[in-house]
């Protein structure tokens, strides 16, 4: 025979309380912050929406992670409407809910699990002072995020996504924040209103994919210069080939002057972007501190870029190193030398998969690796060096090692050529 286990005393007092609204709401005070977070599941599982509207204005965390609690659909929207009338209200008090620590409102999809984290309840980048300048202590004026990653390309918002923009646009004391923000194509000019209402301060990572029409780059340029927490940039398959008439080459040199406001940047990852070719020295230029990750895959790039590479602070001090698909056959070694030497203590991976070196780059590189003390992960498929080098990279293994830790090196078994 099987026997349910006994309820808890404190799943017993939930039960109580969400049987009664009049109760639970006038024991908000005395609830414990302990039983919010399961108080609301369970409110929210039964709708009963009158008793998770007035939690919301007692919420004594300060953040409501329901993007990581109740799966996208309609019921969510019912929830998510109720919740956001429930900060409606609270907005509009001149004194807040004395237990109210609320500041974020995160809408981002997680893992249900993450409900159960503690960790999950705070936020530690909001500032913790909730009174605005000027007012006093009995008049606070509350001030909530509301978080969500967005995709915008070429067609509407998703409903609730539409929803909630519109919502967070029409209030005072409402901020929209998108720490991941994934822009496709065209869809600066379908989502102007969008960007308009976005907390530009809040993303931390930006994909831009497909723009091919350099009026694009344009239009977007000034949103780019106002990202000045942006610590991740993904540029990927932009503006298929290289620029070569005059008005082409300003337009590019308006986008790469936004760099100079990313103060906070520490990986660039660049893929299929052909405009930068010429242009590369001039965005390393306007990036005045050192990055951790630099990733150039499938692009050109002319002598002038590669031969300043390693002149820029950006390229000092890195940690993962990608030159992935990038012709280096006709360039001189020392640039990718320098950047090695200078970056010596920092450099964890080095990715030179089917940059086409040859014989004589093969000294270079390898005195380059032996100050690598810290390197953990090299490859170099794609490459014609020959069995001999390979061996002595291989021997000179233990210099390619820190303690401890051993590098994995991937030569690819079609790159080795005869010793001649």
């Amino acid at each position: 025979m099987s026997f349910k286990s006994p309820l808890t005393l404190q799943e017993l007092a939930e039960n109580s309380l969400l049987r009664s609204k009049t109760v639970a709401i006038s024991n908000l005070d005395n609830i414990p912050s302990v039983f919010f977070p399961s108080l609301f599941k369970k409110a929210c599982r039964k709708k009963k929406f009158s008793i998770v509207k007035a939690m919301v204005q007692a919420w004594p965390f300060p953040c409501l992670p329901l993007g990581a609690m109740i799966k996208r659909g309609d019921s969510y929207r019912r929830i998510l409407e109720i919740i956001l009338f429930g900060l409606d209200s609270m907005l509009c008090q001149k004194v807040p809910h004395r237990r109210c620590k609320l500041k974020v409102l995160d809408l981002r999809i997680m893992p249900l699990k993450m409900w159960d984290k503690w960790s999950v309840f705070k936020a530690p980048d909001c500032s913790e002072n909730q009174a605005a300048v000027g007012l006093s202590e009995t008049e606070v004026k509350p001030q909530v995020k509301v978080a969500i990653d967005l995709v915008l390309q070429e067609r509407l918002l998703k409903s609730l996504e539409s929803f909630v923009v519109e919502w967070v646009a029409q209030r005072e004391g409402l901020c929209l924040c998108c720490k991941k923000l994934e822009i496709w194509s065209l869809a600066t000019f379908y989502h102007k209103d969008v960007l308009r209402t976005l907390d530009l301060n809040s993303v931390q990572e930006l994909h831009l994919y497909n723009m091919n029409d350099l009026t694009c780059l344009l239009n977007f340029s000034p949103y780019l210069g106002r990202m000045r927490y942006l610590r991740s940039l993904l540029l990927s398959s932009l503006w298929p080939w290289a620029c070569r008439t005059p008005a082409e080459k300003q337009l590019v040199t308006q986008f790469t002057l936004q760099f100079v406001k990313l103060k906070h940047l520490q990986a660039l990852h660049l893929e299929n972007v052909f405009f930068l070719e010429d242009h590369l020295e001039e965005l390393f230029w306007c990036l005045k501190t050192p990055l951790e990750t630099l990733s150039v895959t499938n692009c050109l790039i002319s002598n002038s870029d590669w031969a300043n590479m390693a002149e820029f602070p950006c390229t000092s001090q890195l940690k993962h190193l990608s030159l992935k698909r990038v012709k280096l056959t006709h360039f001189s070694p020392e640039p990718l030398q320098t950047v090695l030497r200078k970056s010596a203590s920092t450099l964890l991976s080095l990715d030179l998969e089917h940059c086409r070196l040859l014989g004589c780059h093969r000294s270079a590189v390898l005195s380059s690796l032996r100050c690598c003390t810290q390197l953990r992960w090299l490859n170099i498929c794609g490459n014609h060096f020959s069995g001999n080098f390979l061996r002595e990279l291989l021997d000179d293994e233990i210099t390619l090692r820190s303690e401890g830790s051993t590098v994995v090196i991937i030569p690819g078994c079609d790159d080795l050529s005869p010793e001649l």
